[in-house]
């Protein structure tokens, strides 16, 4: 019972405040910068929504993943980024108002592409012989009940109350949510630790190659385009960090597969490691640029 009230009901009650929060923070002029920066945009956007899942399924095809790790780990693929995205932007001294219009675009369109593709990725994997199905209309609705809706509330509230409120009670509301989310995940852990894969394990392998090519692949191609740093590293986290609460909101509430619930709970706490390890790299680079100019051709 406690694992299943931890799913079923905190789960996407404590997702839900995290996306009302991450609205307390948005702005019209948020996604005004679109029309400043299309590219920018549009690169962070195109890469989340189309090359990660295509990133997702060339692992699939690479590691002979059990079907249900498999649709987990394409799950993970699918999600919005959240604050988590966010978080990491700042601490790399991003372009935080790029990072937050693409996790801001990335929660309007996910609601509808995520149960779209992920029901046909069920169909490739041969999960749907088996009786597994994602009904596209209800999954839309549950997903825009636990992410486009809070989001759009948090922006109403932001411009209803005084601006001195919310320079006040922002941080500790942030601080509040992201604590509720962290337990959940860690109880998510432990009712669930007997039955998540080995630490040396296949799943373990291709939850930490997804975050770590998704992060340079984002990279990349952000320095092709000879985006400004900040944008870059932005880009870099965006693409690489995916909100794996929806995912693991979708597998545990909407499918009721704890199978498929275990890879994107799985990949919630292995992202740390390429993410904090990408953070530390761009810390050193800001205290030592000498060096980094020094290794240029």
């Amino acid at each position: 019972m406690p694992a299943a009230w931890l799913s079923q009901v905190a789960l996407p009650w404590v997702l839900a405040s995290v996306m009302l929060v991450m609205g307390l923070s948005l702005t019209g002029a948020d996604f005004g910068r679109t029309r400043r920066h299309p590219r920018r945009v549009l690169l962070g956007t195109g890469l989340q929504m189309l090359a990660l899942p295509l990133l997702a399924w060339a692992l699939v095809l690479l590691l002979p993943l059990p079907p249900l790790a498999a649709a987990g780990l394409l799950l993970v693929a699918l999600v919005p980024g959240g604050a988590t995205s966010n978080m990491f932007s700042y601490l790399v001294q991003g372009d935080l108002a790029l990072s937050v219009t693409l996790t801001a675009i990335a929660a309007v369109l996910a609601p509808f592409t995520l149960p779209l593709i992920m029901g046909w990725n069920l169909e490739l994997l041969g999960l749907t012989t088996g009786g597994l199905s994602l009904p596209y209309w209800q999954t839309v609705s549950q997903l825009l009940t636990v992410t486009l809706l809070p989001v759009m509330a948090g922006m109403l509230v932001r411009r209803t109350l005084p601006a001195r409120w919310l320079e006040v009670a922002l941080p500790w509301v942030k601080v509040f949510t992201a604590a509720a989310m962290i337990s959940v995940v860690v109880a998510l852990f432990a009712s669930h630790a007997s039955r998540l894969p080995a630490l040396f394990s296949l799943e373990t392998l291709a939850v930490l190659m997804l975050c770590l090519l998704s992060m340079l692949l984002g990279h990349g191609m952000a320095r092709r385009l000879k985006l400004p740093p900040d944008s870059v590293r932005a880009i870099t986290v965006e693409v690489g960090v995916q909100n794996a609460g929806v995912a693991m909101m979708v597998a545990f509430v909407v499918l009721k597969q704890p199978a498929i619930g275990l890879v994107p709970l799985l990949y919630g706490l292995l992202m740390n490691v390429p993410a904090f390890l990408w953070m530390f790299a761009c810390l050193w680079r800001d205290r030592h640029p000498s060096a980094t100019v020094a290794r240029r051709p």
